[in-house]
């Protein structure tokens, strides 16, 4: 691995890597100030010596450190740093398991755009559909899991709503033990 990270610029690029993982390419690119080619020239050759990991969602790619994170973990980071998937995943961590009409209100998006988000979350086995009547109830998978790598994530990730879903999981917890 010190052999790939001799050059500068590969190892700024694993550092900002190793502290937003799950970031994809034009977060870096802006974040980094580095040119496109010069960024996926030196993301492909650390991915190809295994240094980095990528997991694609079929529209962008994330990178993570080689040596850290399960591909369950990777797919599931990848989905948490898309905005329209935290919302939905903090709203039913914070409220449970949540109605497709709960979950619109709270979210104020098109009956269109959540059905593809957690048809989407589902197909990735992040999201749980259940019929209660004539209802879908919406569960986490595993909420544990997802919650310790919103923690996990928080530095790097927005912090308002991150903030907010931290200290509520520490008050429910503290009830826990």
């Amino acid at each position: 691995m010190d052999e790939v990270l001799n050059l500068e610029n590969r190892r700024t690029i694993y550092d900002f890597i190793s502290k937003h993982p799950g970031i994809h390419m034009r977060e870096m690119e802006r974040e980094l100030a580095m040119p496109p080619g010069l960024l996926s020239y030196h993301l492909d050759y650390m991915v190809k010596r295994d240094v980095l990991k990528v997991e694609g969602d079929g529209y962008r790619k994330y990178y993570f450190p080689a040596d850290r994170y399960h591909m369950k973990d990777r797919r599931i980071i990848s989905l948490l740093r898309q905005e329209s998937y935290r919302k939905i995943i903090i709203h039913i961590l914070l409220q449970g398991p949540s109605s497709f009409h709960d979950l619109q209100d709270d979210l104020q998006v098109s009956k269109s755009t959540l059905s593809y988000h957690l048809k989407r979350l589902a197909s990735h086995g992040l999201v749980v559909v259940s019929k209660q009547e004539k209802e879908s109830i919406y569960r986490l998978q595993d909420e544990h899991c997802v919650a310790d790598l919103l923690i996990a994530l928080r530095p790097s990730l927005e912090k308002d709503a991150i903030e907010r879903f931290s200290d509520i999981w520490d008050r429910l917890s503290e009830g826990r033990d």
